[in-house]
């Protein structure tokens, strides 16, 4: 009796090969979302061997495995799943783990789109990937291979060979159709026919003949259901996996040509947007230009800096600033506070994790200047998840510290925090006080002013840590539990809330501008005056109670209980001054005035400074 073969998915791809084996006398049922095969799920189940060819998407939050999860449950136990859905290397493996009563073997398909018919019946290659080798499962290959169209070329190997196969495949392509258009430009500028020089190519059979057009469906660039999706996967296996940042600035640089191409033609818009989001459509970040110097001085000629935490608050303006004096910025940010639309076109951006030393160290290489903003900032969260924030405060950070040893970086800039202070009774505060952390966050930046410290004395590695005093300024938080009293007051008040004060009020605040902050880390990397671990003040000098922070923003306040943070603080910021020659510039009462009138709240009442101080 021939076997019953099951098709679940019924798009080009599933319907093709479900069409062919039809034509072959199988006796076929097919399940899709759509009738009359939505009915069909526990037919499906009876079913000796089911292929699977369902969308295994590539989206703005990565690969998308969740269809294929779901869909394979409906596999009788001890039947054969045959996975022809383009997936992640491991999937395959991951999928057999899942589901334990069944077999799961994958098959990259190799379709073409307009001849996907012919190609299902006249596959140029079966190629069987197993989850784990063993007679019992070469027998199972065996058993597909059995009923597949006959191919001149058949192999059987372990499934994270065959899913790279898949991907190998495809983004060749993906790079040979970059470069035809890019040589189709060349042709076009030198006044040469390009159908010449095409043809002569297609004649040597090392190139082929296949993708050496630069438009395909009216548009240029590699588009299409496979390419686009296929190429970000590959980009960001090839980020997690080997993380070599020459080839990752190849990746970058491909992408962002193709995205030009798509863009230039309006040619699948709708599936670029669906693998990197809407804002693709504004047009890719501009390339690189080429490293010429590693050698030079910050801030004077052109210097490599890597900065975590880059696409937050403070390290996004930094950032800025890096790039307008001129130097070569590496951002390194896992986007969990951080959002990508803060980090300059400018820079490199790699989506990439510090709690991961592997995953984060190539980026580290022949970077001149390091410096570390990634944290998971503020008293209160750490107190709720103190085991979380210290697994990047803490653990982050001596991973950063490695990495930077390892690559023999000039310096590295600590961003520490007025934290470690925790209740004081001098004021103002200096570095030489004992530290008193009243939260885990607080004790986290000091460990890390610590390593910092011990690093510098056992591996010569020169440090330097910054104690920031209540931050406030452009591209400040307006949402989520890290956010400042100053981006808490203005989000309440565009919201016409009242403002919530904490206690009575009278817990005064040593509040710092960002432009101040990143100045002071510049300058913190270019002096010659530290390196062996200095801790040093970031801070106005200059206090303010919550209240009169509410009174300068103006509206209506509501008191909440009180909460553990300090009664004040207050920053001695000699020591800064003289080792860094810094000293504050911008005021709050002053750039309040100007952010109200970026915010539209201008309109309320402003108190004369003379009632305040």
């Amino acid at each position: 009796m021939r076997q019953k073969i099951g098709f679940i998915g019924q798009g080009w791809i599933g319907k093709s090969y479900a069409d062919d084996f039809e034509r072959r006398g199988f006796e076929v049922v097919r399940y899709a979302l759509e009738e009359p095969y939505i009915k069909n799920s526990q037919a499906i189940g009876e079913c000796d061997i089911v292929f699977i060819a369902v969308p295994a998407p590539t989206t703005p939050d990565g690969f998308d495995a969740g269809t294929l999860r779901q869909v394979i449950k409906m596999v009788g136990q001890g039947k054969i799943a045959v996975i022809k859905s383009t997936v992640l290397p491991g999937t395959t493996e991951k999928l057999q783990a899942a589901n334990p009563g069944i077999f799961v073997l994958h098959s990259p398909e190799f379709l073409t789109e307009a001849t996907a018919a012919h190609d299902a019946g006249n596959p140029h290659r079966n190629i069987i990937g197993l989850p784990m080798d063993s007679p019992e499962w070469r027998h199972k290959a065996q058993a597909i291979m059995e009923i597949l169209p006959y191919a001149p070329y058949v192999l059987v190997c372990s499934s994270r060979e065959a899913e790279l196969i898949k991907y190998g495949g495809n983004n060749w392509f993906y790079f040979k159709v970059i470069f035809i258009n890019l040589l189709y430009d060349l042709a076009a500028k030198l006044g040469v026919r390009w159908e010449v020089v095409r043809d002569a190519m297609a004649a040597d059979w090392r190139i082929g003949r296949t993708h050496l057009d630069p438009y395909h469906k009216s548009g240029r660039g590699a588009g299409g259901h496979c390419f686009i999706k296929d190429f970000a996967t590959f980009h960001q296996l090839y980020q997690a996996v080997v993380g070599d940042p020459l080839g990752l600035e190849v990746l970058a640089s491909l992408k962002n040509k193709n995205i030009d191409l798509l863009l230039s033609s309006q040619k699948d818009l709708d599936l670029l947007a669906g693998v990197y989001g809407e804002a693709v459509l504004a047009g890719p970040k501009p390339a690189e230009p080429k490293i010429t110097s590693l050698e030079a001085p910050l801030g004077k000629k052109r210097a490599r800096c890597l900065v975590t935490g880059g696409a937050g608050f403070i390290g996004s303006n930094l950032v800025d600033e890096l790039i307008v004096r001129g130097n070569e910025v590496i951002v390194i940010d896992n986007l969990s506070r951080g959002k990508l639309e803060n980090v300059n076109p400018a820079a490199r951006f790699y989506e990439a994790d510090i709690r991961n030393l592997e995953q984060i160290k190539p980026f580290f290489e022949n970077v001149d200047y390091v410096f570390h903003l990634a944290a998971l900032p503020r008293v209160q969260p750490s107190i709720i998840d103190p085991v979380g924030a210290h697994g990047v405060n803490l653990n982050g950070t001596l991973n950063v510290l490695v990495a930077a040893r390892d690559a023999k970086v000039r310096k590295v800039i600590y961003s520490a925090s007025s934290s470690a202070y925790g209740d004081q009774e001098i004021m103002p505060l200096h570095e030489k006080l004992p530290v008193n952390p009243t939260s885990p966050y607080g004790m986290q930046k000091y460990m890390g002013e610590r390593y910092c410290q011990l690093f510098s004395k056992l591996y010569n590695l020169p440090t330097v840590s910054l104690r920031y005093f209540n931050v406030y300024g452009r591209r400040q938080s307006l949402e989520g539990a890290y956010t400042l009293v100053t981006g808490i007051f203005v989000r309440q008040r565009l919201a016409s809330q009242p403002m919530t004060i904490t206690g009575d009020g009278e817990q005064r605040r040593d509040f710092t501008s960002v432009v101040d902050v990143v100045r002071a880390n510049i300058l913190a990397a270019n002096s010659q005056k530290v390196g062996q671990g200095e801790v040093i003040n970031i801070g106005q000098g200059n206090n303010h109670s919550v209240n009169e922070l509410a009174q300068m923003i103006g509206g209506p306040t509501v008191n909440i209980p009180p909460r553990i943070e300090p009664r004040e603080t207050l920053a001695d910021n000699s020591l800064a001054k003289e080792l860094l020659d810094w000293e504050p510039m911008v005021h709050l009462p002053e750039w309040l005035k100007e952010y109200k009138k970026e915010m539209g709240l201008a309109e309320a009442e402003e108190p004369e400074l003379s009632q305040l101080f």
